[in-house]
């Protein structure tokens, strides 16, 4: 496993983010402690001396994985000052390219942006009003002002995080496994705490999350996904109206996001052709056999977390409409959920912490940077955050009629 990562890692360009690996742990005044680690990150992009220094490690660390000896190659190398701070960022590539190979979904269906504190706690996303129709204006009459009014939404972003540990012993071993396991272990860590975070903004115990969907976004009865009711939920959606101007908002469904247990269900529907009725004998109405759904252009989505975060009731049952929340018919999208990144941290940071000892004549300590039980800790932090934003951009049902 570790031959390929590096593999891969080698062929990452010169300009992927990378952190010193000897940062200091991060305390309370995250932003700017994170600032502080960005810019650096800025100043290594363009140093070809560092660059070349990262790739031998990436080299020294192969060889080593595929070597017999490796555990005595990967010891030596230790023990010069500053491999270990060039092997961190090796690591630091090595989550970065694990965290990019698989994607969360909600980034088709939510508005994505960025923050730059982890302390305000309201954001001001878009402004309402101005939309209304207007009206005529007579000859050397003046013309009606109209205002707009700003939005604010609550909600603040996050620190996430989690420290690693990995024995002197471990760094010894022949296997070398802890070490090239480590970045898919933090990438999918990170990963993770997005993809659940993300879902829990739509998503509560029992369903549709109860804060967003009300009864004028939910399916009447709460039907099951089948072709009737995803009909039924289309028409509510492209019924929506401006809250405040009372205008037709004009703007359908662009995605149809389910669990896993609805996805074969879901991709029946949105691929048949025909409709076929079992009607009354005696019925003399022509009933349409053509399924118009699929010219729809729905995009299905499944998202695993949802029986996750449904886990005391419809989390197998619970299917979703949203618009698309970059753009509509009149221009910008509608959003009904935002997910926000820290500025800076479109990935998560791979940390290491410094050496808790020197030698007597005050050099570094030879076995690596060490702390008081004879481990190196690695630290992976992530800050993002997000909230609910506009109802009528969203249809849910919770499947239990």
């Amino acid at each position: 496993m570790g031959n390929v990562l590096v593999s891969e890692l080698q062929g990452l360009a010169s300009g992927i983010e990378v952190l010193d690996a000897g940062a200091e742990q991060l305390g309370e005044s995250s932003f700017s402690e994170l600032q502080t680690l960005v810019r650096q990150t800025e100043r290594k992009k363009n140093n070809a001396g560092y660059q070349k220094k990262v790739l031998e490690a990436a080299q020294l660390f192969r060889t080593a994985m595929n070597h017999p000896y490796g555990h005595i190659m990967l010891r030596e190398a230790l023990q010069v000052a500053d491999f270990p701070v060039y092997f961190g960022d090796v690591l630091d590539r090595m989550v970065l390219a694990r965290f990019t190979e698989w994607v969360p979904p909600f980034g088709s269906f939510m508005k994505q942006g960025t923050f730059r504190d982890l302390t305000r706690t309201s954001r001001q996303t878009q402004f309402r009003g101005g939309s209304e129709a207007i009206e005529q204006v007579g000859e050397f009459g003046p013309y009606p002002e109209r205002g707009t009014s700003p939005v604010h939404w609550a909600w603040k972003g996050s620190k996430y995080g989690a420290d690693f540990r990995i024995s002197w012993e471990t760094l010894l071993a022949d296997d070398l496994g802890g070490l090239a396991d480590l970045p898919g272990v933090l990438a999918s860590a990170a990963r993770s705490a997005e993809a659940r975070f993300a879902t829990q903004l739509y998503v509560d115990s029992t369903g549709p999350h109860a804060s967003l969907y009300t009864s004028l976004n939910t399916v009447s009865g709460n039907p099951a996904l089948d072709i009737t009711s995803l009909e039924a939920g289309v028409t509510m959606m492209r019924s929506m109206v401006d809250p405040v101007t009372g205008n037709p908002i004009m703007n359908g469904p662009a995605y149809l996001v389910v669990p896993p247990a609805l996805q074969i269900q879901a991709m029946k529907i949105l691929g048949s052709v025909n409709v076929i009725m079992l009607d009354d004998a005696a019925a003399t109405t022509p009933v349409p056999t053509v399924n118009v759904l699929p010219s729809l252009g729905l995009t299905l989505i499944v998202d695993p977390h949802i029986p996750i975060i449904a886990n005391s009731a419809n989390g197998n049952t619970s299917w979703f409409l949203f618009a698309n929340p970059t753009s509509g018919p009149l221009g910008p999208g509608l959003a009904a959920v935002q997910f926000d990144r820290m500025v800076g941290m479109g990935a998560p940071l791979l940390l290491q912490k410094r050496s808790d000892f020197t030698t007597i004549g005050g050099g570094a300590d030879p076995r690596g940077p060490l702390d008081e039980v004879d481990s190196v800790t690695y630290r992976v932090v992530h800050a993002f955050g997000g909230g609910q934003l506009i109802p009528q951009a969203t249809v849910a049902s919770d499947g239990s009629g």
